[in-house]
């Protein structure tokens, strides 16, 4: 078996406004996923968003989020990473969700402008499979469980559809601002 690495970048910008002085049930938040695809041992690309093949821009929530949206998990952006090129041997395929995790959610990318830089403090975007949202992935780990193992049907169809959620880490919490977090997905396959 033959194991080689490569990684997928992916960017998310969130903007969180507020119109109004009191954070209320019922604010709007303006909300942008970006990702972007960086040097791969095999050709991948990104499909969901608006963009070229390795950088594309995903509106989650439709682009405009309501503060009770994030709180419920249901701010989301649908988006896939699709094989355009592989070794016809390719096996089997492991992905790590790699970034700054959040101090309150282990499967949460942090946020990384800081409250005093108008950063939305108590957020984290959380990355599972469409069809599994409340099963996100562990950032940073390796172990099998808690990472994306390609199955021989995504493999097949050369395709793994996700999904990035605007989560609050810590109840009642979070603030606006803005948000920006990279994730690196980093392939191991054989």
């Amino acid at each position: 078996m033959k194991k080689k690495l490569y990684s997928l970048s992916v960017v998310a910008v969130t903007m969180l406004a507020l119109s109004g002085s009191a954070l209320a049930e019922g604010t709007n938040l303006d909300v942008n996923f970006t990702a972007n695809i960086r040097e791969t041992t095999c050709d991948m690309k990104l499909v969901g968003g608006e963009g070229s093949d390795i950088q594309q821009t995903l509106k989650i929530g439709g682009g405009q989020v309501r503060i009770d949206e994030v709180k419920a998990g249901t701010a989301k952006a649908n988006f896939k990473i699709a094989m355009v090129e592989c070794p016809s041997s390719l096996t089997g395929l492991k992905t790590t969700v790699k970034g700054t995790k959040s101090d309150d959610l282990a499967s949460g990318l942090a946020n990384s402008i800081a409250k005093d830089s108008g950063g939305a403090d108590y957020s984290a975007v959380e990355i599972a499979r469409a069809d599994t949202p409340s099963s996100p992935f562990i950032i940073n780990s390796t172990v099998d469980t808690e990472r994306l193992i390609w199955t021989a049907t995504e493999i097949q169809n050369k395709e793994v559809a996700l999904v990035a959620t605007l989560r609050e880490t810590k109840a009642n919490n979070m603030s606006i601002g803005d948000f920006l977090t990279t994730a690196t997905f980093e392939f191991t396959y054989e």
